[in-house]
């Protein structure tokens, strides 16, 4: 693409968005997307501008039902924006002669790409974060505002372990990789980049002091910045000190807390690019649910343990008791360390204010609502302030509580899980004018209302192991595509589709679109389910990716 289909580019993305933003309904949409994708920063120039590629070329509208650049009546004839693409390239074989025009490999594919860029602008292991527009002449053109590190091969590496561990088969979305690589880690891209804050860490520590004297807080902004500058994580320091001037204080959390976030970015600006994304995507703690199942069953087969016992783990992944933990190491790497969890976003200190308030804080739902922080903290797009939460948020921690319950009692277990947050909701919008009315009415409808069928049945398709066989099955996820009065149809991940032979009373507690794990076997009349089998709603698949 020439520099005229790269001014192309950004006009189609100027008219698009000026159609879009003459929408009165979607204002308060972007509202939000941009908190989401911000995480409550500005971000500066160019990540406003990856927001708004995201926004307008890749992320669904509730409001439109699509992605706004594939409704025709405010997309148009944008065809300079047909077929972007979005990733993470390392640019290699730079030619020293040539005009213009490098290649680069895109690391969750490992396609060469040509690069239409000018003449210098990248050299040889530079890492490009961000948007790619095609080209009539098959090069690609990078997006104005994207991210270039230098030198990126260490990261590329680090990088490129971490997706080969997870296992994925997609492509990240932009808005993942903003968090994962260009705002949660810590990252500093090159001079070409972003630079988000760039004020004197002096004047940084002059603002928090003021704010402090003023509420009355004892430390002083240098004592708290050497705090900062000695800590590995912010949230280690940032977490404690908030929860203390909560609690004997009347200063304003949010802008102390954007204050000591941007002093440890301050402190901790020079630090590697690959020690943070290195270590932030190979745990497994933040790890989707449908991930760490399958990465717990795969394991457990391959040393072949006995799948009722894979299946305890399975129910003990969220809501473990710390006792039993200790005596089962092959769950150590399901721990759920606190202190990664995000501190970011006001969720954490409105848990805690209820808590105080309320006198709740040594009841058994401090864990609940505990748990439910650190949830949201390790998604991959974390949602920390309550205003981002959404009904997939609530129905990934009550299948967590689900698992974490003994048979028998997991519905009673989900229905005390929502009531109380039910009361916490009640609670933000008595206090903080904050409702949920919505996301807990989602939340309800796809999971709660049904729980007992999902228990009944869970309890009815699920047998004993049986050795061997149980072994050569190896669990999968399932989806029932078809219900019949003698058996039902379900269709595995690979595609392939299974007639499962049952009587009337398990049918009658299954519904079109359920999910299921179990292991499937050949058996003498057909598809037959082994050992343990879990049934979930729908849309608890939306928690699994």
């Amino acid at each position: 693409m020439s520099q005229h289909g790269a001014r192309s580019v950004e006009a189609a993305l100027a008219r698009l968005r000026a159609q879009v933003d003459a929408d009165p309904r979607l204002h308060a949409e972007c509202q939000r997307a941009r908190r989401e994708f911000l995480g409550g920063s500005s971000g500066g120039a160019a990540a406003e501008r990856r927001f708004e590629e995201w926004f307008l070329l890749e992320r669904d509208s509730e409001t439109l039902g699509a992605t706004p650049s594939e409704v025709p009546s405010l997309a148009g004839e944008l065809a300079d924006l047909a077929g972007s693409m979005v990733g993470v390239f390392l640019v290699r074989g730079v030619d020293a002669d040539a005009d213009e025009g490098v290649e680069a490999i895109d690391l969750q594919d490992d396609q060469v790409l040509d690069l239409a860029v000018p003449a210098g602008s990248l050299r040889d292991g530079d890492l490009l974060v961000g948007r790619l527009y095609p080209g009539a002449t098959g090069q690609w053109t990078p997006s104005s505002a994207a991210a270039v590190f230098r030198p990126g091969g260490p990261l590329a590496e680090a990088f490129r372990r971490d997706v080969d561990r997870l296992g994925l088969q997609r492509r990240l979305q932009q808005v993942e990789l903003e968090h994962l690589l260009l705002r949660r880690s810590g990252q500093s891209p090159s001079p070409t980049a972003a630079i988000e804050d760039g004020a004197p860490l002096e004047h940084i520590e002059a603002d928090l002091e003021a704010l402090l004297r003023a509420a009355g807080c004892r430390q002083s902004a240098s004592a708290v910045s050497a705090e900062l500058k000695a800590a590995p994580r912010p949230g280690s320091v940032i977490g404690p000190l908030l929860d203390e001037w909560a609690f004997d204080t009347e200063a304003d959390l949010e802008a102390v807390r954007l204050l000591l976030h941007r002093l440890w970015n301050a402190h901790h600006a020079g630090r590697q690019h690959e020690e943070a994304v290195g270590r932030a995507p190979a745990s497994s703690a933040g790890a989707p649910l449908g991930e760490r199942l399958a990465r717990l069953l795969e394991e457990g087969l391959r040393r072949h343990q006995d799948v009722e016992d894979l299946f305890a783990q399975v129910e003990r992944i969220a809501g473990i008791d710390p006792e039993d933990e200790a005596d089962d190491d092959s769950a150590d790497e399901f721990e759920t360390d606190p202190a990664a969890a995000a501190v970011e976003g006001d969720l954490a200190p409105l848990v805690q204010e209820y808590l105080w308030e309320t006198g709740r804080d040594r009841t058994p739902a401090a864990a609940t609502l505990q748990q439910w922080v650190e949830l949201q903290g390790n998604a991959a797009v974390p949602h920390t302030d309550l205003e981002q939460v959404n009904g997939s948020d609530l129905l990934r921690l009550l299948v967590h509580s689900y698992l974490a319950a003994a048979p028998g009692q997991r519905a009673a277990q989900v229905r005390g899980v929502f009531a109380e947050l039910e009361r916490f909701y009640a609670w933000a919008a008595s206090t903080q004018d904050l409702t949920g009315t919505a996301v807990l009415a989602a939340c309800r409808a796809a999971f709660v209302d049904q729980v007992e069928r999902f228990e009944a049945a869970s309890s009815l398709l699920s047998s004993a192991a049986d050795g061997a066989a149980a072994i050569d099955a190896r669990p999968v996820l399932l989806q029932v595509e078809d219900v019949g009065r003698d058996g039902f149809g379900v269709r595995d991940d690979e595609g392939e589709n299974h007639w499962l032979a049952a009587p009337p009373t398990t049918t009658a507690h299954l519904r079109t679109g359920d999910l299921l794990v179990g292991a499937v076997a050949g058996g003498a009349g057909g598809s037959v389910l082994r050992g343990p089998v879990v049934v979930l709603p729908a849309d608890a698949r939306t928690t699994m990716e």
